[in-house]
């Protein structure tokens, strides 16, 4: 027996080395009769064919001794429950069902390799697998998945159960024949597990690669999160999923898929005394073993993660650069997370980071193109699309907007006067007071080298020019000195309103245009509404 229990162990490291430390013995054919979607139509027979070669080998077993029942049990230690795999018995009151590991007679085997008992008496411990009362002669139990059981090392393990009515004690053949079959079933199992591991590896990788795929098509940030969320709900089930960006010594929370997004978004939260913390620090996932065990708050302020009891907090960070944020990942469900997930998950995280530095790249990259990099407003490009979008939401919602046109009076004599680096401080002034008068909804743009634009939706002539006025009294009111010499600026404005004026987006701006014109030609600094014009 010891043989083979060395050669497990051999097998197992091997197993695990080969797979790069993703596989595990836990990965067996009956923890994967509910993961269908991970296994190919052809392997599926693969699962049948090991329960109906455990049943058949029992039945065998169970004849072979004169046994009433011959059970197997399947103990994981990480959720504490032993469960009937399969068995065969004459008793029709055999209990089939789970219970906590340790319990009655098999949990003497803790620290051993089997039990043997003949007589069984009455002050044994009980058979769980029984009812109270059930007269049993004689019981043996052995398990069949070896190595540091006591210590839970390995996780789960299984155990043979046999018993009968002789109180006779069980001899050496009746031993090695409980030995050959505990045998059997474990070789059948590894071999049954290595068909089974390979195709739901593959499977794993291949969605996690689709996963991926989708990650590396998005562009914005907001892809960025939702294709991270899908890539990691193909690695482990979870409730909430959240990415949160670190700030200097806080983080704030951009993504959530999960509870209360609303009181939790684009706040901030402080680093210190927390697991996020923590994982920002050492460059590590953490909590250790995913549990909702420690004293340290997941997210310092936060008590929303206090409902769950499996969390996983991933640092998303580019080789030795500083962690620029985290992944949080929670589950209400105890022990949710898959040991070979944490591979998975780094494999994603380190993509995730990639993603969002891009993400970002691309957004300022937009950014650039439609603003102006002397004052910061809108820039034509983004005048023209702004225009476009307000016209066509104007029309197919029959409401009106209005087009303020602008340019600074005498602009040429102010650069040849003063120079062209007071010339653009004079522009700077007059953008900063265009950003002053327009409401959130509107657009303020700087069109040409001196000329402006303002769009204000759902405004009509009346409103138009009450900010064109404002604009216009602002600018007069600036102080602007140059070499301790006073330089008087104004502005003159030309106003057209949709559908009022015209319903043709060409024309509205050519009225506009044409408003400005009278309004130089009418003595500058004043504003005209094509409506009003003479």
């Amino acid at each position: 027996m010891a043989n083979w229990f060395s050669n497990l162990t051999k097998m197992r490291q091997h197993r695990s080395t080969q797979a790069g430390g993703i596989s595990s013995f836990d990965t067996l054919p009956f923890q994967l009769e509910d993961k269908s979607d991970l296994i190919s139509s052809d392997r599926l027979h693969v699962v049948q064919q090991f329960r109906n070669s455990v049943e058949n080998q029992l039945e065998i077993l169970r004849l072979s001794l004169n046994a009433t029942s011959v059970v197997l049990l399947w103990a994981c230690t990480i959720t504490g429950k032993i469960s009937t795999y399969a068995f065969s018995s004459q008793c029709a009151e055999l209990i089939i069902g789970s219970f906590p590991v340790g319990t009655g007679i098999v949990g003497a085997l803790k620290g051993c390799n089997d039990v043997v008992l003949a007589p069984y008496r009455s002050s044994s411990p009980a058979i769980p697998y029984y009812p109270d009362d059930t007269p049993v002669g004689g019981f043996m139990a052995q398990n069949i998945v070896c190595g540091e059981v006591d210590k839970g090392k390995i996780g789960d393990f299984g155990i043979i159960c046999v018993d009968r009515s002789s109180t006779a004690e069980w001899t050496p053949v009746e031993r090695t024949l409980m030995s050959v079959t505990a045998e059997q079933i474990l070789q059948n199992l590894i071999l049954s597990r290595d068909l089974l591991f390979t195709d739901v590896e593959r499977r794993v990788f291949q969605l996690v690669f689709e996963g991926l795929r989708t990650l590396n098509s998005a562009l914005d940030i907001q892809s960025v999160y939702t294709a991270a969320r899908k890539a990691l709900g193909l690695v482990v089930k979870a409730d909430l999923f959240a990415v949160s960006l670190i700030h200097a010594d806080e983080h704030e929370i951009f993504y959530l898929d999960g509870d209360c997004p609303d009181l939790v978004l684009n706040r901030k939260y402080p680093l210190a005394d927390s697991v996020v913390g923590q994982v920002v620090k050492y460059r590590r996932m953490l909590p250790e073993r995913y549990s909702r065990s420690g004293r340290a708050p997941i997210v310092n302020g936060l008590r929303l993660f206090d409902s769950y009891n499996s969390v996983m907090v991933v640092p998303l960070s580019l080789d030795d650069t500083p962690v620029t944020g985290v992944l949080i990942i929670a589950s209400r469900a105890e022990n949710q997370f898959p040991r070979d997930a944490p591979k998975m998950i780094e494999l994603i995280a380190a993509q995730v980071a990639i993603k969002i530095e891009l993400a970002h790249s691309h957004e300022q990259i937009q950014q650039m193109a439609i603003t102006d990099p002397l004052t910061g407003i809108a820039n034509r490009r983004a005048f023209r699309r702004g225009f476009a979008a307000m016209y066509e939401r104007a029309r197919r919602r029959h409401g009106s907007f209005s087009l303020i046109i602008c340019d600074i009076d005498l602009f040429k004599r102010i650069n040849d006067g003063y120079g062209h680096p007071f010339g653009d401080q004079v522009i700077q002034q007059v953008a900063s007071l265009l950003k002053e008068v327009v409401r959130s909804g509107d657009l303020s743009a700087r069109i040409g080298g001196e000329e402006f634009s303002i769009l204000l939706e759902d405004t009509g002539l009346s409103g138009a020019m009450d900010v064109a006025e404002r604009l216009r009294r602002k600018v007069e009111q600036l102080q602007l000195h140059c070499q301790g010499e006073p330089v008087p600026v104004t502005i003159s404005l030309g106003v057209s309103v949709f559908p009022q004026d015209s319903d043709d987006q060409d024309k509205l701006f050519n009225y506009a245009d044409q408003a400005l014109y009278r309004a130089k030609k009418g003595g500058r600094n004043q504003s005209v509404g094509w409506g009003n014009a003479d």
